[in-house]
């Protein structure tokens, strides 16, 4: 679902024909008084110069629901670069592109906007220089094509296996593996592109990991089918994921980040 959120009626109407089926309007309050935990990008549009209260919105929406990425319908403005400094958008579609831009960006963020969110978050930590700079490459990679091993992930950035074994092991105490984190990673990958429409034989050939060995980290993490996994919801996923297998190992301060579940 595509939540709309626009300054007048008449906007909000205009955006919601180019988001697409499944679309439906709230105003900034409605929102949040009721978030359906379906919604898988929210459209803020404005006509003409960003204002304030649209910076709010989208600053509200950033800490309150950072796994759904937000994209800004507006007009052109020289100041528009300095308004958004404190926010984040996943995309900027000009009112004049509505009808050709909406909805292929849409698609695009909806595939990958969550893992991307992931990886800011590490980034902004103070984990130990090999195991971060490891947690961030394979969250990056998962949002295009998973890493599949501990070793490999090892590989790619040029450090021992048994480093980033033991880094994420003093983190963890025991609460997660980097085995476990690397397949949940893949989980939440397949889950981005079978919501995006993809087919399996898609998935597949996009992550190189074979259909019976999806089933059988699925079956694992989250503890459910494929048909299950398809029906899940955005929220309760990625929550999931952040409780078991990322919030132990990221520093105290980063907690706020991803508290997914806070009204």
């Amino acid at each position: 679902m595509i939540l709309v959120v626009a300054d007048t009626l008449q906007t909000a109407q205009e955006v919601r024909r180019a988001a697409g089926p499944g679309a439906r309007m709230a105003d900034a309050n409605g929102a949040f008084a009721s978030f359906d935990p379906q919604v898988e990008a929210v459209v803020v549009a404005c006509v003409g110069r960003v204002r304030p209260r649209q910076v709010d919105l989208l600053a509200r929406f950033e800490r309150e629901r950072p796994w759904v990425p937000l994209v800004l319908v507006t007009d052109p403005d020289p100041e528009l670069a300095r308004q958004l400094l404190r926010v984040r958008v996943a995309k900027v579609v000009w009112f004049a592109e509505l009808r050709t831009r909406l909805r292929p960006s849409l698609d695009a963020v909806r595939a990958t906007w969550g893992l991307w969110k992931l990886a800011e978050a590490f980034e902004r930590s103070a984990l130990p220089s090999a195991l971060g700079k490891a947690l961030i490459h394979a969250v990056r990679r998962a949002a295009d094509r998973p890493v599949r091993t501990v070793r490999k992930l090892a590989g790619d950035v040029g450090c021992a296996p048994v480093t980033l074994f033991k880094q994420f092991g003093a983190r963890a105490d025991g609460a997660t593996t980097l085995s476990a984190f690397i397949a949940g990673l893949s989980v939440l990958r397949v889950y981005e592109l079978r919501r995006s429409g993809l087919s399996w034989k898609g998935v597949v050939h996009r992550t190189e990991i074979c259909r019976a060995t999806i089933a059988r980290r699925v079956r694992t993490w989250p503890g459910c089918t494929l048909g299950e996994l398809e029906r899940m919801a955005p929220d309760p996923l990625f929550g999931a994921f952040t409780a078991e297998h990322v919030r132990a190992i990221l520093p105290a301060e980063s907690d706020a980040v991803f508290d997914l579940d806070q009204k």
